[in-house]
């Protein structure tokens, strides 16, 4: 994690001052950036590391699933700008959760059939790596189906993404409150 990921804060900062007034839109807006800025990143997995300094200490280094954080903020910025979907928005949202849902469902099932076709020893190796088959879940390891529904995921919230900038610039009174503030 850089200094660039977070901001030290003094006490007295963390309330706002009485003058200042909640803004949706400005809320909005950082989510969004939030949300562009995650997806801009390269979309990769999470891993470990281990590093040592100079003394010889092991210091564990977790580098996060960027593709998770880019999922993560786009439901927050979901959940900020909810109040303000219309009717038009709704149907598009409910599409994409339809589609994810389906996809999910056929790789559970691709996944199911794979492991009924593995051989014993390979199975027990699965196991002994902490790798089982559970029914609606996906194996992180040794599979592809995770992963490629990750992908499916990143690209059903980049089109989520796309369809609140359509939602906002629809709405229009964004523009007023940030002119008039």
């Amino acid at each position: 994690m850089s200094e660039e990921d977070f901001e030290v804060l003094e006490p007295k900062d963390y309330a706002p001052s009485k003058d200042e007034v909640y803004s949706h839109s400005t809320l909005v807006m950082s989510a969004l950036k939030k949300a562009m800025e995650n997806r801009s990143k390269e979309m990769r997995d999470g891993y470990e590391n281990i590093k040592f300094d100079r003394l010889g200490n092991a210091h564990k280094v977790i580098v996060l699933d960027s593709r998770q954080e880019f999922i993560e903020s786009v439901e927050a910025l979901m959940m900020i700008q909810e109040r303000d979907y219309d009717s038009k928005m709704k149907e598009e949202l409910e599409k994409i959760e339809k589609e994810l849902k389906e996809k999910h469902e056929d790789y559970c099932e691709k996944e199911k059939k794979h492991w009924e076709e593995l051989d014993y020893n390979i199975v027990r190796k699965y196991n002994f790596n902490e790798t089982f088959y559970m029914e609606g879940w996906l194996s992180k390891n040794y599979l592809p189906y995770d992963k490629m529904y990750i992908r499916d995921q990143v690209n059903s919230y980049t089109k989520i993404v796309s369809l609140i900038q359509q939602l906002i610039k629809r709405l229009g009174e964004y523009k007023k409150e940030i002119t008039e503030t």
